[in-house]
């Protein structure tokens, strides 16, 4: 604090630890040093996990929305006890301000309901400044305070329009609250008011079908128009082939922007993952953009893998050649698929962790991995539950050299699979051979269990 006071040119980024202390008496002294002009050089405050009064919280907002508090730009404060109240008093004197020069607030996990988002949505839809807000695990504030969010943003002619970041995991918001979300991101497109892209995370809420008749809007727009969203996150959010053919549905048009889709253990079947490897490749034009797919913890199966694998390009025939991150993790896929993906020129990062290969995966793959590989620079084969034999095979392999080493391979990933002495030698060869090769692997103990408990899989 004295730092601050004094102005420290150094000190761009005040973080305080949640171990600190850090109560009301020095978030007054740090309010007051900012709406005093005494610092001219702090641009961000992290001081979440410690609790502060609602009047406190009122005294920050006030420092930040007067002159010289927009300095500051990012700002975390107060704790899970912080509720409606600390986010009203805190937001009230930035509501005139619409938002200060504030470009990131971060409001997680600190029991808001519907009046908290609804200030939320009011004093920073109309910021011009605002590039990213974080609500996620925040569970009280449902459709109902999603859909305050968003009606309160919309108010203003701007509505969000510099946001590029959205978070709201976690918050049991529904397919009511989706909705209402998407009518506040759509708002005033049609005059293109909004400035750049939005990777919005909204994982783990019970989204189900219905919302993505909602959400697949902001992948592609009317009239071949793009995306608004750069990044959809939506992990565990109980959409289902319905959801998930809906999401789908988009790609017959234009989703120029669109980078990453995220739909991990939603309850994902063979039948609709066959119809999304046919729109992958079909659609490629209107794909262009998508760059990372997650599929992981979807029991889609091994059919399937082939043919989200034939969509891609290859060495054979032509297909979609934009997607380079993708995510098998849990999904059944069996050495087909395996092999046929890494035959995918496209692709340069790939997880297959925990489908159970085994040694006659491995003994599958240990050819396509002779001399390392050309495309692929990150490569997960954990969980697998290969014996060490299988594994010294494939290592073997890598560090074999050809006459003409175009290997960009490097990382490894083996942790879930035997590793004991012979492997441990072998990786130390291939330490001298390819030194640009990072392998990460489970340590050999004395004794190591071929099949690993649910737990251990986890970690």
């Amino acid at each position: 604090m004295d730092r601050v006071e004094s102005n420290d040119p150094r000190l761009v980024e005040l973080v305080i630890l949640p171990v600190k202390t850090f109560g009301d008496v020095e978030l007054t002294r740090l309010a007051t040093i900012i709406s005093s002009g005494k610092n001219t050089h702090l641009k961000s405050i992290s001081a979440s996990g410690h609790a502060v009064s609602p009047s406190t919280l009122g005294l920050l907002g006030s420092a930040l929305a007067s002159q010289h508090g927009k300095n500051v730009r990012e700002v975390a404060v107060g704790d899970e006890n912080m509720k409606d109240e600390g986010v009203e008093a805190f937001c009230k004197p930035l509501l005139e301000a619409n938002g200060g020069g504030l470009e990131s607030v971060d409001f997680a996990f600190k029991n808001i309901s519907v009046v908290g988002a609804e200030i939320i949505g009011r004093t920073f839809g109309a910021s011009r400044s605002i590039r990213r807000i974080d609500l996620y695990r925040n569970p009280n504030i449902g459709d109902e305070g999603m859909a305050a969010f968003s009606s309160s943003a919309m108010r203003s002619d701007t509505c969000f329009s510099n946001l590029g970041y959205l978070d709201i995991s976690e918050c049991d918001v529904g397919a009511v609250g989706a909705k209402a979300l998407v009518e506040c991101l759509t708002h005033g497109e049609n005059d293109s008011a909004r400035s750049c892209l939005i990777d919005l995370q909204i994982s783990k809420n019970p989204l189900g079908a219905e919302s993505c008749l909602y959400l697949k809007e902001l992948i592609s727009r009317k009239k071949d128009r793009g995306s608004i969203v750069q990044k959809l996150s939506m992990k565990k959010c109980a959409i289902g082939d319905d959801g998930f053919s809906s999401l789908v549905d988009a790609f017959k048009s234009s989703c120029q922007g669109f980078s990453s889709l995220d739909v991990a253990g939603n309850g994902i079947s063979e039948a609709s993952a066959l119809i999304f490897a046919e729109a992958l490749k079909l659609n490629s034009s209107n794909l262009q953009s998508l760059q990372e797919l997650i599929l992981a913890d979807n029991s889609i199966g091994d059919e399937s893998v082939l043919s989200i694998a034939k969509s891609l390009i290859n060495a054979e025939e032509e297909g979609n050649s934009s997607i380079s991150v993708l995510d098998l993790s849990t999904t059944k896929c069996g050495i087909n698929g395996a092999e046929a993906l890494l035959k995918c020129a496209s692709l340069k990062s790939l997880r297959i962790f925990n489908n159970n290969l085994a040694c006659e995966g491995f003994e599958a793959l240990t050819p396509l991995l002779v001399g390392g590989h050309p495309t692929l620079e990150h490569l997960d084969l954990g969980g697998n539950r290969a014996k060490e034999s299988a594994v010294a095979a494939l290592l073997g392999a890598i560090m074999i050299g050809n006459e003409r080493d175009d290997s960009v391979l490097r990382t490894l990933e083996l942790g879930g699979n035997k590793v004991g002495d012979i492997v441990e030698e072998l990786l130390k060869e291939l330490n001298e051979v390819r030194p640009e090769l990072d392998v990460a692997r489970d340590r050999p103990s004395v004794e190591q269990p071929n099949e690993m408990s649910e737990e251990e899989m986890k970690t």
